[in-house]
Order: C-alpha cells, then structure tokens, then sequence
C-alpha cells in the first residue's frame, strides 16, 4: 500500500488506520503532522453541525430554506435536505465571487449570496456541485445558536477534541506555525509558486464551512471518526444524513459509496483525499500542499483504487 501511495507523486502527508489505529503515518514532504487546508472536506463536518441541530428539535430537513432566508430566490421551493445533497437548483450568478470583493464579515458576505443566487427550478433535484448550498447552511446554523460558525466549529470539534493542528486559514500567523501549518504551491510554467497567503485568505472567508478549516491528517482522522461514529450524531441521524443516492451519492458533504465514503478538497495549493468505511473504522487521508493543474482528478481515481486494495485485503 506504502508504494501505491507513493507512486501518486503528492507532496505531503499520508494516514492509514485499521480498526482506528494508525497503521501507515509518514511524510513524502514537510511532515506526518503538517496541516493543510482541506477545503471542501470541511462540508461534512458543517453537514454533521446541521444535523445536531435537527437532533436537537429546532429544525427539520425538511424545513424550506424561506424558513431561515425568505429573500432568497427560490427559497419556498428549496428544502434544507436540497442544501445538503446539492440538489437545491441554487447557483451564483455568473461573474460574481461567493463574498464581497474584500471581506467585511460573515454577515456581509451571506447577504452578498442572497442576492447573487441564482435559481433554476427545472433543476430542483437534480444534483449540481456549488459551495451556495453549505454557505447558506452556515447562515442557518449562525440564526439557531446566535454564534458565528467560528465559535460554533471551534466548539463543537476544536475544544472538544482537543484538536491542536487545526485552524482556521485568517488565523493569526502564531496560530498556524503552532498548528503546523504549510502554505500551498501551485505549479506554474513547470515550477512550484506560493499561492498569496492574503487570496487564498480571501477565497476561505467565502467558502466559510465549505473551505476555511486547515488541519492535520490526525486530527482530521480524529474529527471524522467522531462524526462517523462518536457521540455527536445519533444513529439514525448518521443514517438520514449519509444516506447518498446515485448519481453522485452526495449526502452531508460526503460521496457515500457501496463500500466507503469519499471527501475530497482541491484549491489555493492543496490536496486533501480522505476515504473512510461506514464508521470509520479504516481511513486512508492523503494531504498535499504541492498541485498541479489537471491532476486532481487522476490522483483522486488513484485513491480510490487504493481504498479498494485496502478493502479487499480486510
């Protein structure tokens, strides 16, 4: 397996787990506690958030989204379930960034989306990728609790599990250095540049629970064991929300597969490829802070193929 991973080319930091142990923790560069931005990987820790919250009686999935933004085009059609499979018909409009051109808060930059949605009915149900839909979950999380998801997050996972590599992207540059964290490299006339810490800062307030969250390959482990099988969710929660169906299997910020669950992040300079059986019991997390432009979707084939090895050897 060490030599299938290797053969990927990725620059970073690998974690394999059997039975929840760590079986494989090494670095092919900086090292096995790096943390990186794992961008949209961060869905399905925002997704779980959500659910707690239905757990909790203050809202049902399926609540129309008119409930928490009533401004919102489409919004009496949208139901919060739509949100979580992408399925919700929402789209930005073309031209527009997910925030305002700089960042003024969180509140300005859900009031940017709100207005730049886009809604296409013909397209409620069918599945279309797009960070709206979690940017909006966010939003509803902030109205039902009165606290920024910041706190939220921070509460829910950071405190709780005593995660020590793992911060938000605007953190403070002391903040990140004790995480451990790396910048990203983009590749670009065949050499690796430094993505500009202040754009992809930018980029991380606009895709607040969808790609703001940098951590280590432990502590991500850590998180989605937690998720998938720790006190946060209830059983029949876990089974509403990671209950995917085809095409795409998308559910609560994961692929949920026959036979694994699937996240994966690209952007600002990273790579992050997590793949999990049902509760988390094996995990293979691959990060990356070295990209190259058209490579994500052959490494992401790669750790698939690998995540099969690994079943088939279990």
């Amino acid at each position: 397996m060490r030599r299938a991973i290797n053969h990927l080319g990725v620059k970073g930091s690998v974690l394999v787990t059997s039975s929840r142990k760590p079986i494989l923790k090494y670095a092919t560069n900086n090292s096995a506690d790096t943390s990186y931005l794992i961008n949209s990987v961060q869905k399905s820790m925002t997704a779980a958030m959500l659910m707690r919250e239905v757990q909790k009686g203050k809202m049902s999935l399926n609540d129309p989204l008119a409930k928490f933004f009533p401004k919102v085009a489409g919004a009496d059609s949208v139901k919060i379930h739509n949100l979580l499979t992408m399925t919700s018909g929402f789209d930005i409009q073309v031209g527009e960034p997910l925030g305002t051109p700089k960042f003024i808060s969180d509140e300005a930059n859900l009031k940017h989306v709100e207005k730049y949605t886009v809604f296409d009915a013909r397209k409620l149900g069918e599945w279309h990728y797009t960070a709206v839909n979690y940017i909006y979950i966010c939003g509803i999380l902030s109205k039902l609790e009165h606290k920024s998801y910041e706190k939220l997050f921070r509460e829910t996972y950071i405190n709780p599990l005593k995660l020590k590599q793992t911060e938000f992207l605007w953190s403070s540059k002391a903040e990140l250095r004790a995480a451990n964290w790396v910048p990203g490299y983009e590749q670009k006339d065949g050499k690796y540049v430094r993505v500009k810490h202040a754009a992809a800062v930018q980029d991380a307030h606009n895709e607040l629970g969808a790609g703001s969250i940098v951590m280590s390959n432990a502590d991500l482990a850590k998180t989605m064991n937690y998720i998938l099988h720790g006190k946060l969710l209830t059983k029949q929660s876990r089974a509403v929300l990671f209950k995917g169906e085809a095409p795409s299997y998308y559910n609560g910020g994961l692929y949920n597969l026959k036979r694994y669950k699937a996240a994966n992040g690209a952007g600002a300079g990273y790579y992050t490829f997590m793949r999990s059986t049902k509760h988390g019991k094996d995990m293979i997390i691959i990060q990356d802070n070295h990209t190259t432009h058209g490579e994500f979707g052959r490494i992401k084939k790669k750790v698939n193929s690998i995540m099969s090895m690994m079943l088939h050897f279990n």
